[in-house]
């Protein structure tokens, strides 16, 4: 008896050997899944034209969906002015004043100092006069006051010209140039709401979903449409614990679908770090029990042969 028991048992282990000489590698199944891409703004808005369908085929940079708002286009408009207006004062600030105004603080001087002459003149002739009893205090007086003034213009009007020369004063031109970098951001930053209101195709792709109607209103954030990218398929099959241990990142995979015999290559990219229950799709209740990390595995859609949605055999095939 002993002896049929070990014979039976070699006979096993030959078979199973047989089996895994034969196919080899570990084996998984899952749904081939392709990359997708929601397409919303950030601002929202009106929805006045979307330019494609479900199904259609879009280009990266194809302008996909219209939508309007007011307040950002007046926005830019008011950025727009208002960079104009701080880049002129800057422009001003920088080149400092104008010869015309330097001319007319020059002719102003030049006319305060005649004044101050005149006046000094008006009051020696006073003074003279009033040593020899010829004119009254008061008439002394109003020269000196005026000698005063006279004087005073003319120190106004040396200063004034002294700044003109010497051009603005750093703090004021720095300041100036400050409010023109803020003024332009400022526009940068409305141009770029304005942008949100034109959607475009943010990668080559196919048309999945179309979420919202033409005259919706729709919130910032709020996908629009959903592009799927048919040249980055992915199929996640679940593997048995006991046998992680075997898969790797990198690791050659191939993968058949139903009613196609050939084999197509693919490669995992991610193994999950976190074990989980077998998914619902497990038959019975003995294989829920298992635990099973999810194994991601990059496809090669060659000749359009993988379509979205196709149930999927994947092997993992072992390293040499």
């Amino acid at each position: 008896m002993a002896t049929l028991r070990i014979a039976a048992t070699a006979l096993l282990v030959l078979i199973l050997a047989g089996c895994s000489k034969g196919d080899p590698g570990i084996r998984g199944s899952g749904t081939i899944e392709l990359d997708e891409v929601d397409v919303a703004s950030l601002v929202g808005g009106r929805v006045t034209e979307i330019r494609v369908h479900e199904g259609d085929s879009v280009q990266a940079g194809d302008t996909l969906v219209m939508l309007a708002q007011g307040e950002v286009t007046a926005g830019v408009r008011e950025q727009e002015a208002e960079a104009q207006r701080a880049s002129a004062l800057a422009r001003d600030q920088e080149q400092g004043p104008r010869p015309e105004e330097r001319n007319a603080a020059k002719a102003d001087l030049d006319t305060a100092v005649a004044a101050l002459s005149l006046a000094q003149s008006e009051l020696v002739r006073v003074q003279s006069l009033f040593a020899r009893k010829l004119a009254a205090q008061a008439d002394l007086d109003r020269a000196v006051t005026q000698r005063d003034q006279a004087a005073a213009r003319r120190d106004g009007a040396a200063q004034r010209y002294r700044l003109l020369e010497s051009g603005y004063r750093k703090q004021m031109v720095d300041a100036a140039r400050q409010g023109a970098e803020a003024a332009l951001a400022g526009l940068m930053s409305a141009r770029s709401k304005a942008r949100e209101l034109v959607l475009t195709a943010p990668v080559q792709g196919v048309v999945l979903l179309k979420n919202v109607q033409q005259g919706e209103v729709v919130g910032p954030t709020v996908p629009i449409l959903t592009l799927g990218d048919p040249r980055k398929l992915w199929i996640r099959v679940y593997i048995a614990a006991p046998r992680v241990v075997g898969v790797h990142v990198g690791d050659s995979v191939l993968v058949t679908v139903l009613g196609d015999r050939r084999e197509y290559p693919g490669r995992v990219v991610e193994i999950a770090t976190r074990a989980e229950f077998t998914p619902r799709a497990a038959l019975t209740e003995e294989e829920r029990a298992n635990i099973v990390f999810g194994v991601k595995v990059a496809l090669d859609a060659q000749n359009g042969g993988l379509k979205p949605g196709l149930p999927a055999d994947a092997r993992i095939l072992p390293r040499n």
